[in-house]
Formats: C-alpha cells, structure tokens, sequence
C-alpha cells in the first residue's frame, strides 16, 4: 500500500528557498528544486485580466493590488501564474480609471506599466511569479474558431511571439521570483491547421518551445521554461518521441491542463481511470530516467463545484505530489459581468466564494513524500 506523509517543516514561503530554481530527481520521479537541493513545491494561483480587452488584472476596481497580492498568500498559495497577451505588449495603452477605482496611484498608466506594478506586488509579498502568454490578441480564452491555436496567429507573427517573450524576460530577469515562463497557452488548432509536435514542419510546437526556450535561455538563464501539451495542453504524449531540448535540460518543466469537461476525461468513471488516463496522457513525463524526464506542472485546472472527477483530480495532486496552479482566484471575468464561478473570491476579491475548495487546495500546497509498504 501507499502511505503519504507531510513532510516535516515544509513551507510554502519562499524566504527558505534558495534560487534559481531548477528540475531534480527525487526516488523515481522529477520536481522542481532550488539550489541547495531542495524541493519546491509550485502551489499557484492564476490571476487573470491582463491578457483581456481590458489589458488589466481583474479586481483593481474594488481591492487594491497590493490587497489582492496579500490575500493571495494569506490563502496559502505561494506562486501566481500571470497571463498576458501579445497586445498587452504591443497596444500597451492607458487604462481606463474605472478599471482601477480602489487604485487612484495606478490612474495615467499603461497596460505595461500596471504589469510591472502587478509583478512587483506579487514579488513584494514574496510570492513566484510565473508569465504566461496567455494568447495573442486579448481576449477571453479559447476554442478552436478564435484563430488564437497557435503561438503565431493574422495579426502577430512568430517573430512578433517571440520578441514579445524576450522582452519579458528582459523586463523583469532583476526580480529573482520571477521564476519561469509558460510560454504559450493551450496549443491547439487554428484556421483548421493542428498545433502539431514533433513533425518537424511550421507548425511544429516542441521545435518552436526549444527555439524560443533557448532564446530565452540565452538572457535569463535562470529561468524555468514551461512547455504545455498539445490539443489544449491536455496532450503530452509527443514528448515521449521528441523532447524538448534546452541548452541547460535542468529548466524544462512540462505543463498540463484538465477539468471534469476535457475530453480525455470523457471515459473516467473512477479514480483509478482518472490516474492511468493521467499518467498515459500527461504525468509521464515526470516518470524519471527516460529522455524527456522532466517535472510535470498542472498549469490549470478548476471547478464550481464539488463533483466525481474534481475530487479525483484533487486525488490524483495529492497522491501524487504534483505541482499545479489553480484556476483561479478571481471573482469575475469582466468588471461588471459574469462572475467567475471557478473564482476562489468572490466580485469584492476579499470573501471566499467556496470554503470546501479552498480547504481542498491548501491540503495540497505543502510536499509530500510516497513510501511504498
């Protein structure tokens, strides 16, 4: 049988952490460690908002930032996954003050100059800053007819994609809690074409991870580069015939997503289908001592409710000591619109929406060791 303990003294602050942080063996599988060899456990919330029209995080009209950074880690978690697009980049225009009424010092800013702002309250609280490229032009996130599949798109070319990543690596490589880079979300197809891995043509997502992963690389080398599967992020099954191959193969992590609605859920009826779909599908990867062994990171999962197959997933996180960043803390997806009902907050970004998650997830924050009997 499998007995799980909680590792003594773990924390999920990161004064303890000795950076950068880089890929591991622990046993029979792969994590994420610090320089001193220590296990860190990545126990993150997505804050969204700034890959949207608006270009801004959400719940600036009702908290502060420096509010919203604080609950964040109050709750527990230790880590912010940051989506942004490509235009808030390059249509970095100023914001509108109705956006940002409970932050009148924010008033005259550009989208960029709010991200900054956004980077460093997190880090100021001493939270893991993980950027990822949400989606090229900003808006809400995704289906196959958006045009938005792949990480080159009408409007933005791949050069666009990647310059735009290299300036944020330049722009915040200062800031040590900046740890990674999650550099495309939800690879998918586009116009009809498949985001593709391995095949060696244009569309070939693992070629263009290493290229830009290395590129990368080349001026943050302490970076962590976060590669997501295919078909959603639900598909990892490439990487088992061609690898990602960074320069420093240590900051590679690979990115998976699900929800009870993904269809490589369709079939599980149980916990233990759940784990061998799982496992087949995208966990393997952290499975040690193969080519593509790397740490396995759940960039996005999440629920509104309390069902079968949330509660297997949050199983499968807990039995197997997976690193993960819940979807997410927010209480609305538009000021003034539908509320977030896979929020952990409330629309005041202040009350709990549901206890019973929030509890689920923080006994999964901290490590824990497998031991085999």
């Amino acid at each position: 049988m499998e007995l799980f303990i909680l590792v003594a003294g773990a924390v999920v602050l990161t004064d303890a952490i000795k950076f950068p942080l880089e890929a591991g063996e622990d046993g029979d599988r792969m994590v994420i460690q610090d320089s001193n060899g220590d296990r860190v456990k990545l126990a993150c919330v997505n804050w969204y908002g700034a890959h949207m029209e608006n270009l801004v995080v959400n719940g600036l009209d009702v908290q502060t930032m420096d509010f919203i950074s604080t609950k964040i880690k109050e709750l527990g978690f230790n880590c912010v996954r940051l989506p942004f697009a490509l235009d808030t980049f390059y249509k970095s225009r100023v914001i509108s003050d109705s956006l940002l009424t409970a932050n009148p010092a924010l008033h005259g800013k550009t989208a960029m100059e709010i991200f900054d702002k956004t980077v460093e309250s997190l880090s100021n609280q001493g939270l893991m800053v993980i950027l990822n490229n949400h989606i090229s032009t900003a808006k809400w996130c995704c289906d196959e007819n958006d045009g938005e599949g792949l990480w080159f798109t009408n409007e933005y070319s791949e050069e666009d994609f990647e310059d735009c990543l290299l300036e944020f690596t330049e722009r915040y490589k200062h800031i040590n809690l900046v740890v990674g880079m999650d550099l495309r979300n939800e690879l998918r197809k586009s116009h009809g074409v498949p985001a593709a891995w391995g095949s060696g043509e244009y569309n070939d997502w693992a070629a263009e991870a290493e290229r830009i992963g290395n590129k990368i690389l080349e001026i943050n080398p302490d970076l962590l580069i976060f590669v997501e599967g295919v078909s959603y992020a639900l598909d990892l099954t490439g990487a088992r015939s061609k690898h990602v191959e960074l320069t420093n193969p240590k900051k590679l992590v690979y990115s998976g997503h699900v929800y009870a609605f993904s269809y490589i859920l369709s079939d599980v009826h149980s916990y233990e289908d759940l784990m061998k779909k799982m496992h087949s599908m995208q966990s393997f990867v952290a499975d040690q001592g193969h080519d593509y062994s790397a740490p396995y990171w759940m960039g996005e999962f999440g629920t509104g409710d309390n069902g079968d197959k949330w509660q297997y997933i949050i199983q499968f996180l807990k039995e197997n000591d997976h690193d993960w960043a819940y979807w997410s803390i927010d209480g609305y997806k538009y000021p003034g619109g539908d509320e977030e009902s896979y929020g952990i907050l409330e629309r005041d970004y202040s009350t709990i929406r549901h206890n019973w998650k929030l509890e689920q997830l923080q006994s999964i924050m901290e490590p824990t060791k497998i031991l085999e009997n």
